[in-house]
């Protein structure tokens, strides 16, 4: 690959990297083997950029734009190490949460509910692959009701309610229990670990 090629595609990476918030979650099971090649990606641009840098040492620096190539590769192969989400923290950025439930299933699979100040929630799962549940709420005593949900998989339903339950766990990690409910006729519902909470002051 020419050195034109390696700033344009290690540019394309970059770019890639740093707007993972806004598509990835739309991807589904397909963010994982995007993830992997993005992964591959970033391993090839690291052999290519040290390719580079032996050319340079050859020519003894000589060469300003195989210089300037290197240097800019290097800084985003850096960044991208330190941070793997990007260099803006979108979530920080869409607003500060005022609750924020986790629930791990099988095979180390993740759900995580976010509740943001601005009346905005996000459900993110992470299980061999990305699916995020967008939409906003509005809370009425313990309970918070979910409206305008915008779901990948349109012809499902999402829960109605959660059903927020303190208590004062032993460990001193969880502040309780959030209970996602499809409907009034849900007895059962599924459980998350209150890992932050806002809404209460500690009682």
């Amino acid at each position: 690959m020419k050195r034109k090629g390696l700033i344009i595609n290690i540019t394309i990476f970059f770019i890639l990297i740093n707007t993972r918030r806004y598509w990835e979650g739309d991807l589904g099971i397909l963010a994982f083997p995007l993830f992997l090649i993005l992964v591959i990606y970033y391993i090839i641009l690291i052999i290519l950029t040290i390719r580079q840098i032996i050319f340079a040492i050859k020519e003894k620096f000589l060469d300003k734009e195989r210089i300037i190539i290197i240097i800019v590769s290097l800084m985003i192969l850096i960044l991208t190490y330190f941070k793997p989400e990007g260099i803006i923290d979108y979530d920080k950025l869409s607003g500060k949460d005022l609750l924020v439930a986790e629930r791990e299933g099988a095979a180390s699979c993740l759900s995580v509910m976010k509740f943001k100040e601005n009346n905005k929630f996000v459900d993110k799962s992470i299980c061999f692959g990305v699916d995020e549940i967008k939409g906003t709420y509005y809370k009425k005593g313990d309970t918070l009701f979910f409206k305008d949900v915008i779901y990948r998989e349109s012809e499902k339903k999402y829960h109605e309610f959660a059903v927020i339950k303190l208590f004062k766990a032993a460990n001193g990690i969880y502040f309780g229990k959030l209970i996602s409910y499809k409907n009034k006729k849900d007895t059962v519902g599924i459980a998350f670990d209150i890992t932050q909470n806002s809404f209460y002051k500690k009682q």
